[in-house]
C-alpha cells in the first residue's frame, strides 16, 4: 500500500486486527511488531511505529493487551506486549466482522446478487 488514502484506511480499519493476529502468534516489542507486520504482509502493510503506539495503548487499556517491560542488556529497556484471552475473544469479533465486510465489498465489486439464481 503505497497512496496516502490506503494508509489512511488501514490504520483506521484494521491496524487492530493485525496487531492482534501478530501477538497470537508470539509477545512482541513496538519495532518487532512493525518488522513482523512489513514481511508477513510482503511488504503489502507497513505503519510507522509512532501510530503503532497509540493502536498499543487503546488495546491495553481496553485490557486486550498487557505489557513487561524486560532488560535487554545492561541498559536498554524493551517492552513486550502479550495478547491477553480477553484480546483473542476480541479478535475473534473483530475477524468476523472483518470478513463480512470484505465478503460484502466483494460482492458489489463483482456484480454477484445473492438473491439471484
Amino acid at each position: 500500500m503505497t497512496d496516502s488514502f490506503g494508509q489512511v484506511n488501514f490504520q483506521r480499519g484494521v491496524a487492530s486486527v493485525v496487531v492482534l493476529s501478530l501477538l497470537k502468534q508470539a509477545d512482541m516489542y513496538g519495532y518487532q511488531l512493525v518488522q513482523e507486520m512489513e514481511r508477513q504482509s510482503l511488504g503489502a502493510l507497513s505503519m510507522q511505529e509512532g501510530a503503532l503506539y497509540p493502536v498499543l495503548y487503546k488495546l491495553q487499556d481496553a485490557g486486550y493487551v498487557s505489557s513487561e517491560k524486560v532488560l535487554v542488556g545492561k541498559r536498554m529497556t524493551r517492552v513486550y506486549y502479550h495478547l491477553e484471552p480477553e484480546g483473542e475473544q476480541y479478535l475473534s469479533r473483530l475477524l468476523a466482522d472483518y470478513r463480512a465486510v470484505v465478503d460484502g465489498v466483494l460482492r458489489i465489486a463483482e456484480g454477484v446478487d445473492p438473491w439471484k439464481k
